[in-house]
């Protein structure tokens, strides 16, 4: 008799219990989508507002050396989205060929030592048009120390004379 009521108050708490879980999973997953809801809002506020502001943003993987762009920096660049998040020695290629040491200069001391950069420079896109921009960087640090990346924007400092002319 004992072991009886043992069995079956254990199947009624596990019962509870799975009735709770079942509960807590749906809560978690409108929870998820709420989140999934906003970080779209986000990012569609994002690309208004660099196509608003002229300017867009970037992320470069120290691990991989690829440098992910916004779709902003891709039109800024005049390159075609299926060429592809280029590797970092592509995208310093697009400077000009005058102020590709300061970018390399900046980037190294970003990457070496963690050090931010900000710095006035041109970019000659995929049609030739050269383009002045304001470069920023700041380093994602890992937990042990090390720079993983560096996250960063481009704005463009072109006038609507120098847009006319290209």
């Amino acid at each position: 008799m004992l072991s009886v009521y043992l069995s079956y108050s254990l199947s009624l708490a596990l019962c509870v219990v799975i009735v709770i879980l079942v509960f807590g999973l749906r809560k978690v997953k409108a929870d998820l989508r709420s989140v999934g809801l906003e970080l779209e809002r986000c990012q569609l506020t994002l690309e208004i507002s660099e196509d608003v502001g002229r300017f867009g943003s970037w992320h470069m993987n120290a691990a991989t050396n690829v440098v992910r762009w916004s779709d902003y920096i891709f039109d800024m660049h005049e390159r075609r989205h299926s060429l592809g998040n280029p590797m970092l020695e592509n995208a310093i290629s697009y400077y000009h060929p005058n102020d590709r040491h300061l970018v390399e200069s900046a980037v190294q001391l970003a990457l070496e030592e963690g050090e931010d950069f900000e710095f006035r420079a041109r970019i000659i896109t995929e049609q030739g048009n050269e383009l002045p921009v304001l470069a920023r960087g700041t380093c994602q640090i890992g937990g042990d120390g090390k720079v993983m990346g560096i996250f960063g924007c481009f704005v463009d400092l072109s006038t609507p004379e120098d847009r006319k002319s290209s």
